[in-house]
Order: C-alpha cells, then sequence, then structure tokens
C-alpha cells in the first residue's frame, strides 16, 4: 500500500495542515479547502494525482502547533471516517518519540 508522509513537525496553522496534504496527494491548485472537498478527492478519485489505496501516516503529531491542531485532529477523524464508509485509505498517528 503506498504511504502519504505528512510531517506535522511545522504545522502552526490550518493552511499549514492542508498544504501538506494537498502537496503529498499531488492535489491540484484549485482543491477546495474544506473537508467536503477532501473527502470528495479521496472517495470519489479523479482529482488527486495519488489515488487510493494508500495509508497516511502523520509523523510528529505531538509537535504540530496550537492553531494547528484542532485541524490536524478533525482531518484524522475526516479520514477514519472515510475508510469507515468502504473507501481503502488509512491513516496512522505517530509521536516524535516513536
Amino acid at each position: 500500500m503506498k504511504q502519504l508522509v505528512l510531517d506535522g513537525a511545522t504545522w502552526e496553522t490550518r493552511d499549514d495542515v492542508y498544504d501538506c496534504f494537498f502537496q503529498a496527494a499531488g492535489a491540484p491548485s484549485w482543491h477546495g479547502r474544506n473537508f467536503d472537498a477532501i473527502n470528495d478527492s479521496i472517495a470519489g478519485g479523479q482529482i488527486n494525482a495519488i489515488e487510493v489505496p494508500y495509508r497516511i501516516v502523520i509523523r510528529n503529531f505531538d509537535l504540530i502547533g496550537e492553531d494547528a491542531k484542532k485541524m490536524a485532529v478533525d482531518f484524522v477523524e475526516l479520514i477514519r471516517d472515510i475508510a469507515a464508509r468502504g473507501t481503502p485509505v488509512e491513516i496512522e498517528v505517530q509521536n516524535s518519540h516513536e
């Protein structure tokens, strides 16, 4: 299974989370910056350069800045929800000491 590795160590804002995922997934510049758009591009496909199946790995989760942390937690929940609906996507969270 392909892995999209995201490093949360430098995330300070919501945009940092979006930017990192979009870069890893090969999202087009016009990709929407909301969870409906992320859901559509992962579950629906034919938008990002990298298509499912894949595993998203967020490294250094414990180092994510305070302003980006809620977004990151919500992003993890969104990916788990997408997977629960049958889309072949996984997410793994790793802290800096792992």
